[in-house]
């Protein structure tokens, strides 16, 4: 028998057995026992007892059960209306009219097979197992036993399919269902449905090790739970003493369900093998893609489908009989099986603690700050146009569900699609999906979405990423005035520098959202119109997805020619075509057409061939279908229909073709009107108003100057344009309809380069002649004003792009002679400039070289820079900012300038030093390799010379590039060790990585042996860890601490005594509680000591900063470590700053309640005196930042002598 045991526990324990193949069904049709309440059939029932075959339970598959063949010609029948040829007679008979609730889990007990039966022995389970409620509360404990702590490492991910499982939220989210469940079930099962649930609580009580096997288990028993449940709420709405039921229908739901139960009771029977470590995660893949499984899981799934189908026919059955009041009283049920099929939402109450609440005028300001574009505005404008119902076949589309149905799961869900299929339209039904969902219940979520668009900001990546930032700032749709502590943070500090938010602002603050919110959804439009110049959004989305602990769910639209599909490959996603919608352009011509009056008084057989047109021709393409309806409108009698047929064009590029020809029909000088319309809209800095454009296409060029038109009006433009420029009504800004339409006109050469002439040449000759006394703001003269630069520079670097092709790298002659009319010369500007100059505070006005060198302007005025018109002199200039030219043409990516500025001053003296080392940080600024490169490997700047700030170029790679400072290290030129001569914050590289909370940064110097105990005798922190702990970050801190820093480390410089006493102090208002309980408990747990007394900071010892700043908590901690005596020894030696700030009544009562404590614990007034508390005193009103209370001490220090 042992023998026998241990030879079936190998057999289970081979993972082949589980998946690989599949056995013979356990459960024949002539092996079912026969209950006393079950029907007779002449056809499939045997007296015979069944016997199971010892077979694993993955590798199982069971025959169709003899309970399924009547149920299928009577669903075939009610749903599909399709009659088989009918089963063979059966003499049945019929089970007594059960209580409320069947005996179907006694039936499953006593009719499982051989195996589940010891099971069920083996752990003292039976039908009658008490009372129901007490088996759920049983379960709810053992289930939230099964929590896991807090996890600080890279959480396990597991792939199954196109999805990235993250195990701890997977199990979260089992536990949360369980609970869920068990809190329904609770106050609805009747006393005999007690069995599933004691089933659950021995599966729950098998012991496992490891996460993956926890989560199999938990993944299990949630499956199982979905079925007791579903099963109890079907037996309450289908019953047999229903008025009028069909009781055949309902006789074949009651033998899916048995069919279900009893194959889940076998599934759980194995469980004692199914959760061993070996197995643990094919068997996790198993229950989360049944479908892919083999055996018991796949059957159970199959099971579970067959039970929906005689559900549909019970539905149909009971729907057209049931009155109204019947109906209402089972909308509750119904609503709970919804749930039942529904993704959780996901909650997390550690979330709220993060945000801080910030008063709506200041959060409006912030807002804007972060971005401005109204990303709402695009959504409403695609919904206000989507005809009712379009996109519904998405939301039902089995990849659509697989992205969205494992809340726990990183996934990225591609819809592709060529030009014009309404893509848009499909995104935004996705939207409004997500909106609804998390609008419908409570959760702690983010979501995020834009749609991206050609030819305008909306392109422009770090538009998209500061949106982002925007809408991640608080949970999606809570309370408005509820945003995260850390953004507020950043935001001060680049307020604080006068910039916008960068780059790696926006990309930490995004994935700081990630890894914060339970789940975040992220939705993209038109990937392919957004601008991969300097930064590719698919990418960056793919990688932070990637990167982050919490599941991210990722919706991207784009056409599937594009070069930024790349960016998907090599990765797992779930793709979908979005061609395939037929059925929402038929509703969009029904809407639009079919049902218009016009239409409905053609003839017959006029009406029968444009429908027949649009049937056979659309393609799934809506933008040729709308244009096609829009073109049928000057087409009226019957023969002109029947000419429109004849003509139609086969694609988008036809259809455009016959609108260009069109508006090519009309008057020259209309067609180079309409052609600058077009040219303006395709190359604009922004969308421009339509007084603005109006006023734009006046200018025609006439050689090297601009001559003014008489001004059109908005319609003239638009009869003359056609479907090829649109005015949007609401911003009233003109755009191109679709972006195929650019692709259209850039196919007829009007490129961006082409056009960028234009409006460089219009700018630059409205500044000479046209520039009116007062600039009114959103006018073209404000444009010209702006923006001259830029389309003057976006030309210049595009002659780059084409260097080697002499003819084609030769600068338009007309432009660059308006341009050198404009500017003067490089060291004596003409009047024209300097009144620009003036205008936008450019200085030193006389000097046009910072405009050049500003906007990168080589090729356009190469004759300036290759005939010594430019001096050694000239290159050192400084603007009102301090800045170079050098500077300026390294913040703007001009290769060339740089080298030749360079090349004009002596590299080897101080000052061309310096300028070279401001230059390259301005590189690496804006994070421009090629200078960045160019300075380091050919100039051999020196990285860890420090700027004017104490900042040296390696230590700005830390902030703004940690792969630029790897290619420094790899490239043997930083010094880690080196500390900065002029001992400003950062005394060392890695104190700067610290101090910026770029936690990739340390990794690589640590990884490069930098010394985390280093001796620093200059500087703000005394050494790296201290850096960490006043910027607050716990994930920099731990890993210092885990390369050996010192918490107890001498000082031998710096603002603070110790990280410990760092801890306590007070971080700005918008400081994380959080984070510095964790910080302050990583330092105790290190060794941290509460008692050093201490040379450096202001309060001489950890204990009197926590005692000062009212920490409590964490000051009752340390007490309980040290004992009260010895803490008061410490405090006795301790001291107090000058002066202390409280930022609101909180923390003056927190103060005072402090006091109290330390009263409590045995401190005197007189050493409370000494560490500055008073528990009785009044305190000074304060106006400025810095808090609402003011207490100086100098003004107090009487009442002790």
């Amino acid at each position: 028998m042992d023998i026998e045991r241990e030879s079936r526990k190998r057999d289970l324990l081979n993972p082949r057995n589980w998946f690989g193949r599949s056995r013979s069904s356990s459960r024949a049709p002539s092996e079912r026992r026969i209950a006393t309440s079950a029907r007779v059939s002449t056809s499939s029932h045997s007296d015979a007892p069944r016997e199971r075959s010892r077979a694993s339970l993955l590798s199982q598959t069971s025959e169709p059960s003899s309970r399924q063949r009547p149920s299928t010609p009577l669903v075939e029948s009610q749903l599909a209306e399709v009659h088989l040829t009918p089963p063979l007679p059966t003499i049945e008979t019929q089970p007594p009219p059960p209580t409320p609730f069947s005996d179907l889990w006694a039936r499953a007990f006593t009719e499982a097979n051989d195996e589940t039966q010891k099971w069920i022995k083996k752990h003292g389970l039976d039908s009658s197992a008490g009372l129901a409620q007490d088996q759920i509360k049983e379960l709810m404990t053992l289930v939230e036993s099964n929590k896991l702590p807090e996890q600080n490492d890279q959480p396990l991910k597991i792939e199954i399919g196109n999805q990235k499982i993250i195990v701890r939220e997977y199990i979260a989210d089992a536990i949360a269902f369980i609970t869920m469940v068990g809190d329904a079930a609770i106050t609805f099962a009747p006393p005999q449905a007690s069995a599933p649930w004691a089933v659950a609580k021995a599966v729950l009580k098998i012991p496992v090790k490891q996460i993956e096997q926890k989560a199999a288990l938990l993944g299990t028993v949630q499956w199982f739970a979905r079925i007791v449940r579903r099963g109890q709420i079907y037996e309450a709405i289908y019953r047999y003493d229903a008025a009028a039921a069909n009781e055949k229908a309902i006789q074949n739901l009651y033998d899916a369900l048995l069919d279900v139960y009893m194959t889940a009771l076998e599934l759980l029977a194995s469980s004692d093998t199914l959760f061993n470590s070996e197995i643990a995660r094919q068997a996790l893949k198993a229950v989360l893609r049944p479908e892919g499984a083999s055996g018991k899981v796949k059957d159970l799934s199959g099971k579970e489908q067959q039970l929906s189908l005689e559900v549909q026919a019970c539905e149909a059955s009971r729907s057209a009989v049931s009155s109204k009041q019947a109906n209402d009283s089972l909308k509750e049920l119904k609503k709970q099986l919804d749930h039942l099929s529904s993704p959780l939402p996901r909650i997390d109450k550690g979330v709220v603690k993060l945000l801080a609440k910030v008063q709506r005028e200041e959060l409006e300001k912030l807002m804007e700050f972060i971005s401005k574009e109204k990303f709402g505005k695009s959504h409403a404008e695609v919904v206000e146009r989507r005809i009712e119902g379009t996109g519904n076949w998405l939301l039902a589309n089995e990849h659509f569900r697989a992205w969205q149905n494992v809340p726990s799961s990183s996934a990225i869900l591609c819809l592709k699609g060529t030009v014009g299929t309404g893509k848009t339209f499909l995104t935004s039904k996705a939207v409004d999906y997500v909106k609804q969902a998390l609008n419908a219940s409570q959760h702690d979520e983010g979501f995020a979405y834009f749609y991206c668009n050609r030819g305008t900001s909306m392109q422009d990546p770090m538009v998209v990423l500061r949106s982002f930032v925007r809408q991640l700032a608080g949970k999606a749709f809570d309370e408005p005035d509820l945003i995260q502590r850390s953004l507020v943070h950043k935001c001060e500090i680049a307020k604080r520098e006068g910039r916008d938010l960068g780059y790696k602002d926006c990309k930490d603050l995004i994935m700081e959202s990630l890894n914060l919110y339970s789940k975040t959804t992220i939705i993209l439009d038109a990937l392919d119109e957004s601008d991969i110049t300097t930064h590719n959004l698919c990418t960056i989305l793919i990688d932070m997805m990637e990167q982050s602990r919490r599941p991210v769910k990722l919706f991207i639209s784009t056409r599937s020619d594009r070069k930024y599909i790349k960016a998907f490959q090599d990765r797992r996603i779930i793709t979908l075509d979005a061609s395939n919608q037929q059925d929402d352009i038929e509703r969009f011509l029904e809407e639009k057409l079919y049902s218009t009056e016009s239409f409905l008084e053609r003839s017959q057989e006029a009406q029968h061939e444009i429908k027949h047109v649009f049937a056979a021709r659309s393609c799934g393409m809506f933008r040729w279908v709308y244009l096609q309806v829009r073109s049928l409108e000057n087409h009226i009698t019957d023969d002109a229909v029947h000419n429109w047929v004849r003509k139609l064009p086969r694609d988008l590029t036809e259809a455009y073709d016959q609108l260009w020809n069109n508006m090519k029909g009309h008057d020259d000088f209309d067609i180079d009107l309409a052609e600058r319309a077009i040219m303006w809209v395709l190359c604009s800095i922004r969308p421009l108003e339509s007084k603005v454009l109006l006023e734009a296409i006046r200018y025609a060029v006439q050689g090297s100057t601009v001559i003014q038109k008489k001004e059109q009006t908005e319609q003239q433009i638009l009869s003359l344009c056609q479907d090829l420029l649109t005015i949007d009504e609401e911003r009233g800004v003109w755009m191109l309809p679709h972006a195929s339409v650019a692709e259209y006109f850039e196919s007829r050469g009007y490129t961006n380069w082409k056009c960028d002439v234009l409006a460089s040449k219009v700018c630059l000759g409205v500044l000479e002649n046209f520039q009116p006394e007062e600039i009114e703001p959103y006018t073209f003269a404000d444009y010209v004003t702006e923006h001259w630069g830029e389309h003057v520079g976006r030309y210049d670097q595009w002659l780059g792009t084409i260097e080697g092709n002499n003819e084609a790298t030769k600068a338009d002659q007309n432009l660059t002679e308006a341009l050198e009319r404009f500017l003067g010369s490089p060291g004596e500007s003409s009047a024209n400039y300097r009144r620009w100059a003036n205008d936008t505070d450019f200085t030193p006005v006389d000097m046009a070289l910072f405009a050049v060198c500003r906007y990168g302007l080589w090729y356009t005025l190469r004759d300036w820079w290759l005939h010594n018109k430019i001096t050694t002199e000239m290159t050192f200039a400084k603007n009102s900012y301090d800045e170079t030219p050098l500077m300026l043409a390294s913040e703007s990516n001009c290769l060339p300038i740089c080298r030749r500025l360079v090349d004009l001053s002596d590299v080897m003296s101080p000052r061309a030093a310096r300028n070279c080392v401001l230059a390259l940080i301005y590189a690496l600024d804006r994070e421009n390799f090629d200078i960045m490169k160019f300075f380091i490997t050919e100039v051999k700047v020196d990285v860890n010379l420090p700027n004017s700030h104490g900042n040296t170029a390696a230590q700005i790679a830390t902030k703004c590039s940690p792969a630029t400072l790897q290619w420094m290290l790899d490239q043997g030129i930083v010094d880690v060790g080196k500390e900065n001569d002029t001992g400003q914050d950062f005394s060392n590289i890695l104190i700067a990585a610290a101090s910026w909370g770029a936690v990739e940064s340390v990794q690589i110097l640590l990884k490069a042996e930098a010394n985390v105990n280093a001796a620093i005798y200059k500087g703000k922190y005394g050494s790296p860890l201290i850096a960490a702990v006043v910027n607050r970050n716990p994930a920099i801190v731990r890993l210092l601490l885990e390369h050996g820093a010192d918490p107890n480390l001498p000082l031998e410089c710096g603002e603070y005594g110790s990280a410990l006493e760092a801890s306590m102090l007070q971080w700005s208002t918008t400081g994380l509680r959080e984070e510095r309980k964790k910080i302050q408990h990583m330092l105790l747990d290190a060794g941290a000591d509460p008692i050093a007394v201490l040379e450096r900071g202001e309060h001489g010892s950890a204990l009197a900063a926590a005692a000062f700043w009212g920490r409590e908590e964490i000051l009752k901690v340390m007490i309980d470590r040290i004992g009260a005596e010895r803490a008061i020894q410490v405090l006795r030696r301790s001291r107090h700053p000058d002066r202390r700030y409280f930022e609101d009544d909180e923390a003056v009562q927190k103060w005072k309640d402090t006091a109290t404590y330390l009263s409590q614990v045995g401190v005197s007034k007189e050493t409370l005196h000494i560490i500055g508390l008073w528990e009785d005193i009044e305190l000074d009103n304060n106006s400025d930042y810095q808090g609402k209370y003011l207490l100086d001490y100098s003004k107090i220090n009487h009442l002790d002598n």
